[in-house]
């Protein structure tokens, strides 16, 4: 059975250091948090489906990011990845939170001119549902 949207991503938990190598216990990790906005991207799990971008909060802003949903259009069918969406600034050469942040209220013909300008990136350490890592 395909994972659909709603679904709710696993949050990050505070912590007051990160623990050293071995002192996890089995299935637990740490991860760099990146400066941008959790998502989850659903690929289409059969013909004529289309790709989907929910936020943590579950709306769906797939039309802010045309970038993401032509490179989603190339994975598998059927797979959701639970990721963070972050948004290159060529000029300055680093991610932006706040060129994400334009991306995010941008639609239609202004979110297409801002893909091109300011490539949007989905970092995801593994499936939603799923140990494996992608």
């Amino acid at each position: 059975m395909p994972l659909t949207p709603p679904f709710e991503p696993m949050l990050a938990q505070a912590a007051a250091y990160v623990p050293g190598s071995g002192v996890l216990a089995s299935g637990l990790a740490a991860e760099q948090k990146f400066d941008g906005h959790r998502a989850i991207l659903f690929t289409p799990a059969g013909p004529g489906g289309r790709v989907l971008l929910q936020t943590r909060r579950g709306s769906l802003v797939q039309d802010r990011f045309p970038d993401l949903v032509a490179a989603a259009e190339q994975l598998p069918a059927g797979l959701v990845l639970d990721g963070e969406v972050v948004v290159w600034d060529t000029a300055a050469g680093r991610l932006s939170f706040e060129a994400l942040q334009r991306r995010a209220a941008a639609r239609g013909r202004t979110a297409t001119a801002l893909a091109a300008k300011t490539p949007a990136f989905c970092i995801s350490g593994g499936r939603a549902g799923s140990s494996e890592a992608v």
